[in-house]
């Protein structure tokens, strides 16, 4: 049972502890920096299975250039956060009983939580507690089917594919929220565009590739979750097209990549497992580098709508170079590691003959093509452009730009060299990514989508709207459920008190008068009271008998007197 909580991941969750209680930003920094460090090389010595030692490398490496990024951050209660949000990222990674998959699970969905509101703002606590509200759901599911599979007897995590029991799919329902799998999907570009700058890194990073991680090491080979997949890489790109936050643009990406993931390990085989692991891996990559450069471009102008903003190449050049390399490599560019991850994917597609799943997927290359590579490159870096942006050139310190590059250099290292990340995928298949066919085929795709967008370029231009999201379907129908349910109960305590009221007073009356008690039980009637103002006789008869009465008595009394002396 210790082995659940004696790993790597505790390395980083002692950092988040170390650099709440630190004063001193000095140490502190050297703290936050070497915590991931040291958690890296733990990682790389662990000696857990590929799969394992694979998302522990990535996590550990991509905590690593986050602390980068975020080292000038003052709040220790946000760094101590996302350190011990990246230590259970990986706790979770490592946890090899049901019990210590669960207790990390919560506190990575706390964790998270904190980071969320660790922007102080009105919006980011109301984002931040419907976030907290969507986990705690998953995290309740999970601890359902937990229990049963305890109740079984079954203590260590294991591949539940092919079973089918009230386990199975409570397990599955509560990964699948972090997955951010439909209709469950919504909280990621509700919450993450709240969180601070540098929060969102780490936020795009972990949660989701946690329940990436989880669905190929207890769910590989579902067929069901291939029709969530796919459906999730079109949706995705289909909400980025028309999105116009800047954060939350990458937001629906993170669901979109996600979706080939999901697709990928839902194909099951050595190929189709491989490319989930592989494409999460290269995903953390040129996501986190995406995040970062947004980031920078919203702490430098103040503004997240990309309608505010444009021509920020010839100011940021730095930001505008990074973020030209992650976006061609989200997109699958060739020479980039997503064509090295996607490879096999599309390959485990082919070779399985679900052609329509391979159609579908790259649709959506498409859609992530327009939506990041030619929609936010045009118009916030590269584009002509009438906007004059005010730019704080301060705001992206040189620890930020270390950062970006770093990430961007990543993604063309392990694009270059897939064998990296190859040899690191649990079953070390080579997707042959650089065949002619392969390469010429993307080209096509992309140079026939350039066209696409330079002949509607106008209408590309993202608009000051509101967009829906699949939370709408169950937000609106709970919100009239809750108000209802809210009305009849408040009618309930209204009736019940009258009811209550109404007895209480009877009870008083009939204590105070019991003969009511009988009226009421023979149906006696009481007297009708007399109107002593309206009335004479009322007040002259009882007068006259009572003077008549004093009148005898008074006379009988002076004969007797009388008779008694003159006896």
């Amino acid at each position: 049972m210790m082995d659940n909580f004696l790993h790597p991941g505790l390395l980083m969750i002692i950092t988040g502890l170390l650099t709440l209680i630190t004063g001193k930003e000095i140490l502190r920094r050297v703290i936050f920096i070497a915590g991931p460090v040291i958690t890296l090389c733990a990682v790389a010595i662990s000696g857990a299975d590929k799969l394992t030692t694979m998302f522990g490398i990535i996590f550990s490496l991509i905590a690593v250039v986050a602390a980068i990024y975020n080292i000038n951050v003052k709040d220790r209660l946000e760094l101590a956060a996302e350190a011990i949000y990246a230590g259970s990222s990986i706790s979770v990674v490592f946890a090899t009983s049901w019990i210590g998959m669960l207790v990390f699970w919560e506190l990575m969905a706390v964790s998270s939580w904190l980071i969320v509101v660790s922007s102080r703002t009105e919006e980011a606590g109301k984002a931040g507690f419907r976030y907290l509200v969507v986990h705690m759901l998953g995290g309740n599911l999970l601890l359902a089917g937990i229990v049963i599979k305890l109740a079984q007897g079954s203590t260590a995590i294991e591949c539940l594919t092919g079973t089918c029991d009230a386990a199975y799919w409570l397990i599955l329902a509560g990964v699948a929220v972090n997955a951010a799998i439909p209709p469950l999907n919504a909280w990621i570009a509700d919450a993450y565009p709240e969180s601070t700058m540098g929060g969102t890194v780490y936020m795009g990073s972990f949660t989701t590739k946690v329940g990436v991680f989880c669905l190929i090491k207890i769910f590989a080979g579902t067929e069901l979750l291939l029709y969530f997949g796919v459906f999730m890489a079109v949706w995705g790109a289909c909400m980025a097209l028309i999105e116009n936050d800047l954060r939350r643009l990458f937001g629906y990406h993170i669901i979109s990549q996600v979706g080939y993931m999901v697709a990928s390990l839902a194909m099951g085989g050595e190929m189709g497992i491989d490319g989930a692991a592989a494409h999460a891996f290269n995903h953390i990559l040129y996501k986190g580098t995406l995040l970062m450069c947004a980031g920078a471009v919203i702490s430098a102008t103040g503004k997240r709508k990309i309608s505010q903003l444009g021509g920020l190449a010839k100011k940021m050049p730095v930001t505008a170079g990074c973020f030209l390399v992650a976006s061609m490599a989200i997109a699958g560019f060739p020479l980039l590691n997503g064509f090295v991850s996607k490879s096999l994917i599309m390959g485990a597609a082919a070779s399985y003959e679900i052609h329509w799943a391979e159609l579908l997927l790259t649709l959506a290359s498409i859609g992530t093509l327009m939506s990041v590579t030619l929609k936010v490159n045009y118009f916030v870096f590269w584009g002509k452009t009438d906007k004059d942006v005010d730019v704080n050139l301060d705001a992206v310190t040189l620890n930020r730009k270390i950062a970006m590059i770093i990430g961007a250099g990543a993604c063309v290292v392990t694009g270059l060299f897939p064998d990296i990340v190859y040899s690191l995928t649990p079953y070390g298949t080579d997707g042959h990514p650089f065949t002619v066919d392969h390469v010429t085929q993307y080209i096509q795709l992309f140079a026939a989508a350039a066209v696409v967008f330079v002949m509607y370029a106008e209408h590309m231009q993202p608009k000051e709207k509101i967009t829906l999201d699949t939370d709408w379907f169950y937000r609106k129908p709970l919100k009239y459920a809750i108000n209802g349910i809210s009305l009849l109960c408040d009618n309930i305590r209204c009736a019940t008190g009258n009811a209550m009221g109404r007895f209480f007073a009877n009870a008083n009356m009939y204590l105070h008068n019991p003969h009511l008690i009988a009226e009421r039980i023979f149906g006696l009637k009481p007297k009708a009271p007399r109107n002593c103002i309206e009335d004479d006789d009322v007040l002259q008869k009882p007068a006259g008998w009572l003077v008549a009465v004093n009148f005898a008595v008074f006379t009988a009394v002076l004969l007797f007197v009388f008779i008694y002396i003159h006896r």
